[in-house]
């Protein structure tokens, strides 16, 4: 086994021991598997999933999104989506000494960017409306619990 190989082979954790790293059950993480959000780096003897630092930063991530911002699953795909293309033509970019082809890769960075804070401002647009909703509703509740207050009291003082 070469050197690399051993390295990835001493970082790499089991289900169960990523699943507790991440804070989610192993369930999820299969789940995750399913739907082709995650991926283990590996298998040990054919049928234990093995998780590399990596992977554990992106179910971190998906669970972020989920948790901390209450994206849908199809929304945390189309940010992880964004963000595997951005990888890939960063590697590319890097890996190219040419600039006008440097020059490509960053305009396809700036489009499937530009793509996804599109869809980021339609999701925050909706959170807004939700949260003027709601504000409008709190007021009409404070109306109304104010009209029933001054009547309680007028009622009081006839007494």
């Amino acid at each position: 086994m070469a050197e690399s190989e051993r390295h990835k082979a001493s970082e790499a954790m089991r289900i169960g021991e990523a699943a507790e790293q991440c804070g989610v059950s192993t369930r999820t993480l299969r789940y995750w598997q399913e739907i082709g959000l995650l991926a283990p780096s590996g298998h040990h003897q054919g049928y234990q999933r093995l998780y590399l630092p990596a992977d554990l930063s992106r179910a971190k991530r998906i669970k972020e999104l989920q948790e901390l911002l209450g994206f849908s699953l199809s929304e945390i795909r189309a940010v992880l989506d964004t963000d595997d293309v951005l990888d890939e033509l960063r590697s590319a970019y890097h890996a190219s000494a040419r600039p006008e082809l440097q020059l490509r890769l960053i305009d396809d960075a700036i489009t499937a960017n530009t793509r996804l804070l599109a869809q980021l401002d339609d999701i925050l647009a909706r959170v807004q409306a939700f949260r003027d909703e709601r504000a409008q509703k709190a007021k009409r509740m404070r109306a109304r619990a104010k009209e029933l207050q001054d009547e309680v009291e007028r009622a009081a003082a006839r007494r």
